[in-house]
């Protein structure tokens, strides 16, 4: 009777937390997708900080003057006891010059080859003002990149990372798993 208890008791606990894992990494994919501005990026920043402590966003300084700041969250605890497969949802936010430049989106899945997905918006004017995607016919890695110009029906779309791969018991093995619909965004151009 106690044996049973304690597997439900830990399975429920298991579900809390698998639930947990998956509106956090869909809420730190929705701020990223909610970053316009310089302004924006600050707020979601502080905003994760207030919420998991000042280390929760790793900074680095890079040549250029390149700033970043990236946040991960990943199920790797359980992965290790095989009750999920391994996957993480990272974002990173670079500014340069003290202004915003970037926001990446990356979802990785699996231990090796890696399943992964990289969506990237640009916020400088020397980006071609179109969607680009790169990789998609490879079942392993893909990459989006677009201006912040793009349309916003695209924009949404580009930023639609499945992120039930972090709690799925089965791995998400393509790019189209990972992004649904990654294969119609080729070439969007987007208004000048």
């Amino acid at each position: 009777m106690v044996l049973a208890a304690t597997g439900v008791v830990c399975t429920l606990g298991i579900l809390a937390y698998l639930a947990q894992l998956h509106a956090m990494a869909s809420a730190l994919v929705t701020s990223a997708y909610e970053i316009r501005t310089k302004a924006d990026a600050d707020i979601a920043i502080a905003a994760w900080r207030k919420r998991f402590g000042k280390d929760f966003w790793k900074e680095s300084d890079h040549p250029g003057g390149e700033h970043n700041y990236d946040a991960q969250i990943a199920n790797l605890g359980l992965a290790r006891f095989h009750i999920v497969q391994p996957t993480g949802v990272t974002v990173g936010i670079t500014m340069r010059n003290g202004q915003l430049w970037s926001v990446a989106v990356i979802e990785s899945t699996g231990w090796y080859p890696v399943a992964s997905v990289w969506v990237q918006e640009w916020f400088d004017d020397k980006i071609p003002k179109r969607i680009r995607v790169l990789g998609h016919r490879r079942p392993y890695a893909a990459w989006v990149e677009f201006p912040d110009s793009l349309l916003e029906n695209e924009r949404k779309k580009a930023f639609a990372l499945n992120t039930k791969c972090l709690v799925s018991l089965r791995i998400c093995k393509t790019e189209e798993e990972i992004l649904p619909g990654i294969s119609q965004m080729e070439s969007v151009a987007t208004p000048d």
